[in-house]
């Protein structure tokens, strides 16, 4: 007998299943920014510094962090698209942090419907349901979305990036819209570089992957395109700086944070602990305390390069332990939260990665993301939540997975082995 009375039946159930779990995600993570009190959503670590960007922008003074340690103003500091965000927040409602929050949370729920989508188009309806179930149920996605930082719109622009590579992996080899598509992508990754820079630096890894793809000149054709939107997308932040600094730099922030990474190394003893940074002491202008910073750190891993190497290592597995993000004074999350946000989505994420193995340019695609961030962690630092910005990949991924342990999924053919 055939399969189709019985299947044809479950997909109006699975699409009505899908539906309401994204329902039920955006009214969970809206009622959590209505309720959750403004001094807890300005509570975490970086969230003070976006808020008083936010409002300098707002009060027509630009994208300026009004004072250094040092008195001076920083006027690239941090990338403009959270800044903006708040001051649309203030502009539009009688109180900015409550509705920055409400606009986190539609984020979030649209990430939702991102990842479904993605999964579907790659294993089924089945698959999008199970993508879907792993966001929407993870406590930390739904948290970050009520507190003034930008994971969860960085997540979501990601999320459009990841799926939108997928649509012109997919349609690369017999599409004429596969540029379309390329372009597109580009778009949405200036967009999370807008919000994150490090996520510019995804055109290097998918780079170097188009480059070595074998018997498809078209992906690197369409990397190429995205690469270049992405780059125009980005100028005018680039002129600005150049403009206001002399060097066309997205963000004066990569020397602290390399230097923050090798505070265990000015411990050590020897020399290390004389390694101190000149720029602040000196007073010199933005730009050349991030040099100082990055000369400092550079001598410091010159110095001691197994104790840097073994100090970045403890980063990357802090970004990737399944234990608590938050401090106990930051926020009311159990720690075994972290267990529920994280393993299931691994777990299943390699049944996902075993089930795509001969999908290998899908398959990288869906890793670029958090092996770039888990090499970001590893050299710059990052906090832990920004595991989060990258968890939607992992996600369809987890739903093809569990369709390959159903036996029920078939993916999508690319045409394009890497």
């Amino acid at each position: 007998m055939s399969e189709q009375p019985e299947s044809a039946p479950r997909k109006p159930a699975a699409r009505l299943m899908i539906v309401a779990l994204v329902a039920l995600g955006l009214v969970v993570r809206v009622a959590l920014a209505l309720m959750i009190g403004e001094g807890q959503a300005a509570q975490p670590p970086g969230s003070d510094e976006f808020l008083a960007i936010g409002k300098s922008v707002t009060e027509g003074k630009g994208f300026v962090l009004a004072q250094d340690p040092l008195g001076l103003p920083r006027v690239a500091w941090r990338m403009p698209g959270y800044p903006v965000l708040v001051s649309a927040a203030a502009r539009l409602t009688a109180t900015s942090l409550r509705g920055l929050t409400v606009f986190q949370s539609i984020c979030g729920a649209a990430a939702l419907i991102v990842v479904g989508w993605a999964a579907v188009r790659l294993a089924g309806l089945w698959a999008g349901l199970a993508a879907v179930a792993l966001v929407a149920f993870d406590p930390y996605q739904v948290y970050f979305a009520a507190l003034a930082v930008p994971v969860v719109p960085t997540g979501l622009a990601l999320a459009a990036a990841m799926a939108l590579g997928l649509e012109f992996l997919v349609s690369a080899a017999s599409s004429r819209w596969a540029w379309f598509w390329a372009a597109a992508t580009g778009v949405a990754l200036a967009a999370a570089a807008y919000l994150q820079p490090w996520a510019a630096g995804l055109a290097i890894p998918a780079g170097v992957a188009a480059i070595v793809a074998r018997r498809c000149r078209r992906i690197l054709a369409g990397w190429a395109v995205g690469t270049a939107v992405l780059v125009v997308c980005l100028a005018p932040w680039a002129a600005r700086n150049a403009l206001r600094l002399g060097v066309p730099v997205l963000t004066t922030d990569t020397g602290a944070k390399l230097y923050g990474g090798t505070e265990g190394l000015r411990g050590t003893g020897g020399e290390a602990g004389k390694q101190e940074p000149v720029g602040e002491a000196k007073g010199l202008d933005e730009i050349r305390q991030d040099v100082s910073y990055l000369r400092s750190a550079a001598g410091l891993m010159a110095e001691h390069p197994a104790a840097w190497l073994k100090e970045a290592a403890l980063r990357a597995g802090r970004l990737w332990s399944p234990g608590p993000m938050l401090a106990e004074d930051e926020g009311p999350v159990h720690p075994a939260a972290g267990y529920t946000s994280l393993l299931p989505t691994a777990v299943l994420a390699l049944l996902g990665v075993w089930a795509l193995r001969r999908e290998r340019a899908v398959l990288v695609w869906l890793l670029l993301a958090p092996l770039w961030l888990t090499l970001v962690q590893a050299v710059l630092g990052s906090a832990p939540p920004d595991r989060l910005v990258v968890m939607p990949p992992l996600a369809v991924l987890g739903g093809v997975g569990l369709l390959a342990i159903l036996g029920r999924g078939k993916t999508a053919n690319t045409g394009a082995p890497i």
